[in-house]
């Protein structure tokens, strides 16, 4: 969520149009996210709650892990690959941690453990994104990069140690996506020129969702989730691997599907299509903004007033309007202290040396 694209005003048209569906594409994950979550709160009073969470969790998260693995497919284990590193994502989430203690503590009554190897609600993904990010260049020297780590993500189903100890359970699970991004991002960009791919893609999500409808609770996210070993989800090893593989397999295609099923003109680009790609370049915002947010609500009564089928779609509709405010550029200069704290760092000029 943290890897931006900055239009290059001396590059191709191509590269710019892809550029500004990929930030559209990323603002749109967002939204889907805070979504997700938001109705996550109505899972258990509410069908329609219920479908929606279990639908956008196949696919969601992969969105973002193909494209940070596509924005980071120069990145080097380097110093100023570290330095962005810690700025952009082990700051943000140390305070954010920090912040979780308190709203936990004040909303919750529960009291702050102070680990930090342990993510409190949503910012696995920060810890997530900081491993990916170191191990990509190395994975780049490897011939089966993508296979090899596919190997990795269904081996750390086999043990429990991985679960919540920095998210490594989830950094191995997604990291075949993230290599993969790079290449799938670049043909998705080229296939969206193509009516047939665009219909197909809808065609894919369609079908995702009413498989999703019609399972209803008997539908399973767990293994879509990344987090927990096969014997957490009482699977055996043999039955876990398959399900790991089916959810590692479903969530690519279905990502993939909505990256190219999203709309928009190639070189033609809308006030509003220009307003979503500007705000897909911020959605650390809504991202991090959202969770100690999540907190307050679900201590109020919001989660239990009204018919469910109404208040579930009262909270989709909320989250988009919280994304929308949240990307806004008052709320990034008053909260850019804790989601872009580098901002009050600015990085000491350049001196030019005269010796020759």
């Amino acid at each position: 969520m943290t890897a931006k694209v900055q239009p290059d005003s001396g590059a191709p048209a191509q590269a710019r149009v892809r550029q500004t569906w990929i930030d559209q594409a990323r603002w749109a994950a967002i939204v889907l996210v805070v979504a997700g979550h938001a109705v996550g709160l109505l899972r258990g009073s509410s069908g329609l709650a219920l479908v929606m969470s279990n639908y956008v969790y196949i696919f969601h998260i992969p969105v973002f892990v193909l494209l940070a693995g596509w924005g980071a497919r120069r990145a080097q284990a380097d110093g100023a690959g570290l330095a962005k590193i810690f700025w952009q994502l082990l700051v943000p989430y140390v305070l954010f941690q920090l912040i979780a203690f308190g709203f936990n503590y004040r909303f919750e009554d529960d009291n702050p453990s102070w680990s930090f190897t342990s993510q409190t609600f949503g910012l696995w993904f920060l810890v997530a994104l900081a491993g990916w990010r170191l191990m990509a260049p190395w994975f780049r020297g490897l011939r089966f990069a993508v296979p090899i780590a596919v190997l990795l993500a269904l081996a750390a189903g086999l043990s429990s140690d991985f679960d919540g100890f920095l998210s490594l359970s989830r950094v191995l699970y997604f990291l075949p996506m993230f290599l993969l991004g790079p290449w799938l991002v670049d043909r998705i960009s080229e296939w969206r020129g193509d009516v047939r791919f665009r219909i197909g893609g809808v065609a894919v999500l369609a079908a995702g969702a009413l498989l999703t409808l019609l399972l209803g609770g008997n539908f399973n996210r767990e293994p879509f989730l990344g987090n927990v070993g096969y014997e957490a989800m009482n699977m055996s090893a043999l039955e876990g691997t398959g399900w790991r593989l089916l959810a590692l397999a479903a969530g690519t295609v279905m990502a993939a599907a909505f990256m190219l099923a999203l709309p928009g003109r190639p070189n033609a680009p809308s006030r509003l299509g220009s307003w979503i790609a500007e705000a897909g370049r911020h959605t650390m915002y809504p991202y991090l903004l959202h969770l100690p947010l999540l907190t307050v609500v679900g201590s109020t009564g919001l989660v239990d007033a009204g018919q469910p089928t109404l208040r579930t779609v009262a909270f989709m509709a909320a989250s988009l309007a919280f994304c929308i405010v949240a990307s806004s550029k008052p709320v990034r200069m008053v909260t850019a202290v804790v989601v872009e704290p580098r901002t009050l760092f600015p990085p000491a000029p350049r001196t030019v040396s005269s010796a020759p």
